[in-house]
Parts: C-alpha cells; structure tokens; sequence
C-alpha cells in the first residue's frame, strides 16, 4: 500500500468519524434545543448571521473551490459548533472566536486543496483531519 493510498484511507475513516460525531451530537442536542447542530446566536444580537446557509457539508474538492467564500464559512462554522465548539456558543463573544476559527478552517482546506487533484475527496474528510490534528480550532 503506497503512501497516497494509507492518507486517503486515514482521511476517509476521519471523515466517518466526523459524520458519527455530528449523527450523535444532533441526538443529544434534540432535546435542548430541537435538534440543531447549526450555531444559533443568543437572543438580542443585531450582528449578521454570517454562520447560517452553509450547505458544503457533503460537497467533493471541486464543489467547495467553486463554492463562494460565505457558504465555506458557514460550512466550516457548522463543523466546528458539531465538533469541538459543541456547548461553547453562550454568548456573542463566543460567536465572534467562532468566527476566526471557521475562517482559519476554510483557509486551511483551501490551502490543502489548492493546486491537489484530489475532486474525488469530500472536503468533510479534509476538514475533520484538520480539525482532529490541530488545537487552533479549539474554542
């Protein structure tokens, strides 16, 4: 087995991972707040809801590069509320770190992405290895 091939696998099975933590982190948030994983602001802030309409979470390597920078975002700030920013949005401080984070993310993926042929790979699968090997998303 060849280097390419054990990354790809180890990428693949991290992308699992992820869908597990997002399948069990929308259980156990149906009862507290109607079964969202998406990050929803506190009650009384007038910022832009910069987080809401990402819908790459399924999308292959050649759908996130053409994909517009707030969809990345927001995508990217989903990932994060699901995973390691799971119970930290309390207030609109929190919203703001997210925020940094998601950009950090999205620059992250298309920095792995840039100038690779690797469109068969869902970007998930890049994003949860990134998120798993690096403390910078932490809350």
């Amino acid at each position: 087995m060849n280097i390419q091939k054990m990354i790809r696998h180890v990428v693949s099975l991290l992308g699992l991972l992820l869908f597990v933590f997002i399948a069990v982190g929308s259980v156990d948030n149906s009862s507290e707040s109607g079964g969202s994983t998406r990050p929803t602001r506190p009650r009384g802030s007038s910022s832009t809801q910069w987080f809401q309409g990402g819908n790459l979470h399924k999308a292959t390597v050649a759908e996130w590069k053409n994909a517009s920078y707030q969809n990345k975002l927001a995508t990217s700030a989903d990932w994060l509320s699901a995973t390691k920013w799971k119970g930290h949005l309390t207030s609109p401080d929190d919203f703001d770190r997210l925020k940094l984070k998601a950009q950090m993310l999205v620059n992250a993926v298309d920095e792995v992405i840039s100038g690779q042929q690797v469109g068969y790979l869902h970007v998930a699968e890049i994003a949860v290895a990134l998120v798993n090997m690096s403390n910078d998303f932490s809350p």
